[in-house]
């Protein structure tokens, strides 16, 4: 798939399946490799629009800081040289504080939104356990494949965890795989740390759908809840013995999720 050269940065893409255009916008440290059954699920119903973040992957890697609404700007700069008017959008963790910026900075450019494990910034952030804490921060300094390894508690439910070592080796396998030196993670980790739009939420006014584990110990889901709430007519889904990564632990019943809800059938 090509890198395309925006106003902005050169950003890799993939596009998949035909149909009204739906926007996948991935985590911290994460490439769009991850949304490898979102992709299968999604496709055969919408066109499909995945991409590196900056400073991650195949996309280009400023090494100057910048914020999620820098973030948001290259989001929208993507769909303007892809010719798209405008999109559905599916983010999670980090990408999903990349989408609520979009639809407060671009508004016409967002569709239907779905905001999956995220938060509203660090002031109303619902804190996570202080074990979750402590292997955040240790997991910072080690290489990325040991890093994923020791945040796996933070990554999947328990429930995933002894029952399914098979999805959990697959996932650390393509999530390893990131193309990120610390230096861009770090940018990247900076821009999260600022991100703040709590006192805006209640300007988005797109038919919103908000996702979370029930088990996520990384964002606690209390966030979800409270992004519900403050976004007018949003409906939360909450997803019973899932991590941070539900999307992947449950993924056909999250995909047929946001089929529905992209496709209108409820708010």
């Amino acid at each position: 798939m090509p890198t395309i050269h925006t106003t902005r940065l050169n950003t890799y893409y993939e596009l998949h399946g035909e149909g009204e255009p739906l926007l996948l916008i991935r985590g911290l440290g994460s490439t769009c490799d991850g949304f490898k059954a979102q992709v299968e699920g999604l496709s055969p119903y919408f066109r499909v629009i995945s991409f590196d973040n900056r400073c991650v992957g195949r996309t280009e890697q400023p090494q100057q800081p910048f914020t999620i609404a820098d973030m948001a700007d290259d989001t929208a700069a993507l769909l303007d040289s892809l010719d798209v008017a405008s999109a559905h959008v599916f983010g999670v963790s980090l990408g999903g504080m990349v989408a609520q910026e979009l639809a407060l900075r671009h508004p016409a450019r967002v569709r239907r939104l779905a905001l999956a494990c995220t938060h509203a910034g660090p002031r109303t952030a619902a804190r996570s356990p202080e074990w979750a804490v402590r292997l955040f921060n240790e997991s910072r300094d080690m290489p990325r494949a040991n890093a994923l390894r020791h945040s796996i508690p933070l990554l999947f439910a328990k429930k995933t965890i002894d029952e399914r070592p098979e999805l959990v080796e697959e996932t650390l396998a393509v999530m390893a795989n990131n193309n990120q030196p610390k230096s861009s993670y770090l940018l990247q980790l900076g821009a999260v740390m600022q991100h703040e739009t709590a006192d805006r939420l209640q300007q988005i006014s797109h038919p919103t759908l908000v996702l979370t584990g029930t088990e996520d110990t990384l964002v606690d889901p209390g966030n979800s809840r409270l992004i519900a709430s403050r976004i007018p007519g949003a409906r939360l889904l909450e997803f019973e013995d899932t991590g941070h990564v539900f999307f992947t632990e449950k993924a056909a019943e999250v995909n047929r999720a946001l089929i529905d809800f992209f496709r209108g059938e409820g708010r």
